[in-house]
């Protein structure tokens, strides 16, 4: 990591980065994470792809789409993005987080990662032995304003040890960038949380940021319905699925937005997740 930092340090923070949709989305992996609760991936890979075809995004980071197959499927749905993920040697492959990036209004200059964990940024099952984790990166260049940015994702565990360590690892990693960075991911950390204060030192809360909010539904839902099923009930404090926007920078939200559209024979939601987009510009 940091053969990354030093090739980052020297690029200068100018221009506009024109108006961009950021979309975070964990998806609820399949058989492990589904238990009866939720429909079977086969059915539920088409109404995540229809969830981000609704929205538009330019970028979007999901999680838990576990197998590097599914994440395939959904690419050959998208082609209007490429799709930028942990791949070593063709052989080890880790797709969670996955990034996928509009092809007609960015170039990617650079990608890369890290692991989170007590041995640097090196392969890690975590400080609390877990399932590894791992953040990722695209430096992009926005192609109509000529703007370079950084576009962050993760899924931190949900272990406390584990997901305040990661909290302090991320922002470090990125202290010394001075390009706009949008960090988009499952935090597993609501907003009381020291491991989200710890972000906040490096990042703004997009929702704190938005001049309006807006819930996407096909059904008589409740803002309440916004929040992760398996934590708090209460919204906006159960919020864990974040947009964060680097503290040095002028960022416009002008909508702040969560999916809680239903589907299939049951009428149930795709994820214990739902979806959520901002609308952003920097200056």
């Amino acid at each position: 990591m940091k053969i990354i930092v030093l090739l980052l340090l020297f690029t200068a923070s100018t221009g506009i980065l024109g108006s961009t949709r950021v979309m975070t989305f964990n998806t609820t992996c399949s058989k492990l994470c589904e238990k009866g609760n939720y429909d079977k991936f086969k059915y539920r890979k088409h109404w995540i792809v229809d969830t981000i075809k609704r929205s538009n995004p330019d970028l979007i980071a999901l999680q838990e789409v576990l197998l590097p197959t599914q994440l395939n499927w959904i690419k050959k749905k998208l082609k209007d993005y490429h799709l930028i993920y942990y791949r070593k040697f063709y052989i080890f492959r880790y797709a969670d987080p996955a990034l996928f990036i509009r092809k007609d209004k960015y170039e990617i200059s650079k990608n890369g990662g890290f692991w989170l964990g007590p041995r640097g940024y090196r392969f890690s099952f975590g400080w609390k032995r877990a399932l590894p984790r791992r953040v990722h990166w695209v430096k992009l260049r926005d192609i109509e304003q000529d703007q370079e940015f950084f576009f962050v994702s993760s899924h931190f565990d949900n272990r406390k040890k584990n997901k305040e360590n990661s909290a302090k690892v991320l922002t470090n990693a990125f202290k010394n960038v001075d390009l706009p960075i949008i960090f988009a991911a499952d935090t597993n950390l609501r907003p009381e949380m020291d491991g989200f204060k710890h972000l906040l030192t490096k990042f703004e809360d997009s929702f704190e940021l938005k001049e309006n909010f807006e819930m996407i539904r096909n059904s008589d839902t409740t803002i309440h319905d916004s929040c992760n099923l398996e934590k708090a009930t209460i919204f906006p404090e159960c919020r864990v699925d974040h947009v964060l926007l680097s503290k040095r920078h002028r960022w416009k939200v002008s909508n702040w937005a969560v999916d809680q559209f239903k589907y299939g024979k049951k009428h149930r939601f795709t994820s214990d997740h739902r979806a959520i987009f901002v609308d952003l510009e920097f200056q």
